[in-house]
């Protein structure tokens, strides 16, 4: 897969043959996402056309609603990598400047869709790309002009309520790691690198690597969950916290710390990853060390048995 960065207004594509085009923002690739992605892959298949993906470098509500605290479900490069999996030909990243977030709809079509040489585009049915009320899929064939084909791709759900990127944040916000599974259609994996902690758990006999993370990702509720943890292209079982180490009197930076099972190396400054399962606990503060220490013991054999039991993922 090629990846390919863009500015508006995009200069007429230099790619070798006409395209079938996926837009959307495709946060998090979840299974409404690889239901379109597979439309369109169809499509190009039987066009006998390369598939691109259009996408933007930053969520547009950063620019058009100065919301400077959006959380992301992936990073650009975890999102690269699901497109290239799902068999994404080009992933074409547009810059989202605040002049191109006052674009029309006709001025996205004739100097972006247009440009890209769509011979298809393929899009979600809540797609815009300008003024909500105008530019949306219902009056994009008006500012096509026949210059190509429209798939409308209709809402996708899960158990009746709609899956989206929206409804993944919010049920990583509140540590229900099943659902976010079931909505993602895999689990939510959050990469970085192991940092220096204070070593608190390697005192208490529960060593943990220090994720240090991009602060643009979504956090999992504080609390305690059961977590496979990557080091070295190798998965292992963990537990994990999300929390502020209230029990040693740090109560104002977020740590997520893994205690890895059946590993015992020196990993700082190493790339981990870390797969998100189960929220087991909250955080609680204990009376002292010897307390928490007892609880990680049961910590521990709570996700041995979450794992135990749960094989099949």
């Amino acid at each position: 897969m090629q990846l390919i960065h863009l500015n508006y207004p995009v200069k007429q594509s230099t790619l070798p043959s006409k395209v079938v085009l996926a837009l959307g923002f495709f946060d998090g690739v979840h299974r409404g996402h690889q239901h379109l992605i597979s439309i369109a892959k169809d499509v190009a298949n039987e066009k006998h056309l390369p598939l691109m993906v259009l996408t933007f470098d930053r969520h547009p509500s950063e620019v058009y609603a100065g919301n400077k605290n959006f959380v992301y479900i992936d990073d650009l490069e975890e999102k690269a990598y699901k497109m290239e999996k799902a068999g994404v030909d080009y992933l074409a990243v547009l810059k989202f400047t605040e002049a191109f977030s006052r674009i029309s709809g006709q001025e996205f079509v004739d100097n972006v869709i247009v440009e890209l040489n769509a011979d298809t585009v393929v899009a979600g049915f809540d797609y815009t790309y300008g003024p909500k009320e105008i530019a949306n899929m219902a009056h994009l064939p008006e500012f096509a002009k026949n210059r190509f084909e429209i798939i409308n791709v209709p809402k996708q759900t899960f158990e009746g309520e709609k899956i989206g990127s929206t409804e993944i944040r919010r049920a990583i916000a509140a540590g229900d790691m099943e659902l976010v599974y079931d909505l993602l259609g895999h689990h939510y994996v959050m990469n970085g690198i192991v940092g220096h902690g204070k070593r608190n758990g390697h005192k208490l006999g529960y060593p943990t690597a220090n994720l240090i993370w991009n602060s643009k990702k979504a956090i999992p509720k504080i609390g305690v969950y059961a977590t496979k943890t990557k080091i070295a292209g190798k998965w292992y079982d963990s537990m994990t916290s999300v929390g502020y180490n209230v029990t040693i009197g740090d109560s104002k930076q977020i740590y997520i710390e893994s205690n890895i099972f059946d590993f015992d190396e020196d990993i700082y400054g190493q790339p981990i990853a870390i797969k998100w399962y189960k929220y087991t606990r909250g955080e609680e503060k204990f009376a002292g060390l010897d307390e928490l220490k007892e609880q990680l013991h049961k910590d521990k054999e709570v996700v041995e048995e979450y794992f135990a039991s749960n094989l099949e993922k």
